[in-house]
């Protein structure tokens, strides 16, 4: 039996973290269902081994297994003498902040195909307005294996509904040329209008 594929999607400050905490204590207090909640080496907004929800009014924090972005492979292991120890499959596999995961797409395959249902949080554009890593490709996988996708809404400071994750150095707004993933960077939700893109080639 295949799995089934919950995305969920929006911009910077939307609670997508939050949802997927939401969704992931649901099932473990009222389905009695195992989850394993995995996180990429590249997110580093909570502490190593954690997941962490910007949002102080919902389920806080969980453990989670990190792996290297480059490498989700390495999870499966994890996962086979996780189902050993505990004597039982686990039913969900979650992960967070997607957008950095490599093989994202044929690693979400791979569990579906195996029976387990999985959750993607993530950005679908970097701060290029560009789609960021592989959660678009997400998309056909909803369609073929069923599933859903969840959009979540931020807000841009006027008070419109934000699009784009707008990357900010000291204050001013990034450089195209800039790298997709920096240390320490600081992000804000923008709307159209007032998203900007200093050396943008078109």
């Amino acid at each position: 039996m295949l799995g089934k594929l919950e995305m969920i999607v929006g911009p910077m400050r939307s609670n997508k973290t939050a949802e997927l905490l939401r969704r992931i204590e649901i099932r473990k207090q009222y389905a009695k269902q195992d989850v394993m909640l995995l996180k990429p080496s590249d997110d580093t907004k909570a502490e190593a081994g954690l997941v962490e929800s910007r949002n102080r009014n919902g389920c806080g924090k969980m453990e989670a297994v990190e792996f290297r972005s480059a490498d989700p492979w390495s999870v499966l292991p994890v996962l086979a003498a996780t189902e050993k120890k505990i004597g039982k499959r686990v039913e969900c596999v979650a992960i967070d902040e997607g957008q950095f995961v490599q093989d994202l797409f044929l690693f979400t395959k791979r569990l579906l195909e195996g029976g387990y249902d999985v959750m993607v949080s993530g950005l679908e554009l970097d701060f290029r307005g560009l789609p960021f890593g592989e959660m678009l490709d997400l998309s056909w996988l909803v369609r073929t294996y069923s599933g859903n996708i969840t959009e979540l809404v931020a807000y841009c400071s006027c008070g419109a509904k934000a699009l784009y994750p707008q990357r900010l150095i000291e204050g001013k707004p990034a450089q195209y040329d800039s790298p997709i993933i920096m240390a320490g960077d600081f992000y804000e939700p923008r709307c159209d209008v007032h998203f900007i893109l200093p050396g943008r080639p078109h």
